[in-house]
């Protein structure tokens, strides 16, 4: 596995063969796809994985910036072919911006636990049903405990394993959680009527326990974007591939090899897209 920078941001690329760019959550980073790297590369893809600005192993932002503009970046920089996004939550909004403002850069998008701009949310969302969320500035240490012991979506209760994983890799990166949000600069239109417009084959991918908003959003760009479609895999949260890697890894695999032409379609199976 290599390291090259790119344009200062931490990026591993691994394997040979159509490029697929992996794109965190809003806490987590890059290492949330341990499960994935070896797995897609090992079935004839070219795997990148990159930490946002401030996140993982990348620098603190210091000047203004934008994601979607770094994920384009990324992409250009790991291969000359246009990539498969898979990007998870915050991940998959950047992912959707990115085939918008860059479709020559993208072949397909995986779009996993995602919410687009354009459909409110939720009370419920903002306080996770009033359970307690902490404050943007709260102690780490009080952040770390409510995303990896108390939120029943961000990880489905009975995920034990992964919540352990999730306290670990936030408590090794405090610095996720404390971010200059300021200086990124947001995508400033709206994606949900620009849905209609996404032209790649496109896989939606949501947790059974997942917090309802995410459904909601889910369910939406499965109806705007022509051909999407959308699977929902059991005992997992928001975070499926660190929580059933094995089945979201063969979702994803299916639907790549489709994507590809590594499969053939079938009556019951169209070709993706």
């Amino acid at each position: 596995m290599s390291a090259p920078a790119v344009d200062g941001l931490y990026c591993e690329v691994a394997g040979s063969g159509p490029p697929v760019v992996l794109a965190h959550d809003g806490l987590l980073h890059s290492e949330s796809w341990d499960a994935q790297v070896a797995a897609f590369a090992a079935a004839g893809y070219r795997v990148a994985r990159w930490d946002r600005r401030g996140y993982g192993r990348s620098p603190r932002p210091t000047v203004p910036f934008s994601s979607v503009e770094d994920l384009a970046t990324v992409v250009r920089a790991v291969s000359d072919a246009p990539a498969t996004l898979v990007g998870c939550s915050y991940g998959g909004f950047l992912s959707v911006h990115c085939a918008l403002d860059h479709p020559e850069l993208v072949a397909a998008l995986v779009l996993v636990g995602p919410v687009i701009s354009g459909l409110p949310l939720s009370e419920h969302f903002d306080t996770r049903g009033g359970r307690g969320i902490p404050a943007f500035d709260a102690p780490v240490a009080e952040q770390i405990a409510y995303w990896s012991g108390t939120d029943p979506w961000f990880v489905a209760p009975a995920s034990t394993a992964a919540r352990q994983r999730l306290h670990e890799l936030l408590h090794a990166n405090p610095h996720n959680l404390r971010l200059p949000l300021e200086l990124e600069r947001r995508p400033q239109l709206s994606v949900l009527p620009r849905l209609g417009e996404v032209a790649v084959p496109t896989l939606v991918i949501a947790g059974e326990h997942d917090i309802p908003d995410v459904h909601a959003h889910c369910g939406a760009i499965e109806a705007a974007v022509p051909g999407a479609r959308r699977v929902v895999l059991p005992g997992s949260g928001h975070l499926p591939q660190l929580e059933v890697p094995d089945a979201f890894n063969r979702v994803v695999l299916g639907f790549l090899a489709e994507v590809y032409g590594r499969v053939p379609a079938t009556p019951d199976r169209p070709p993706a897209g």
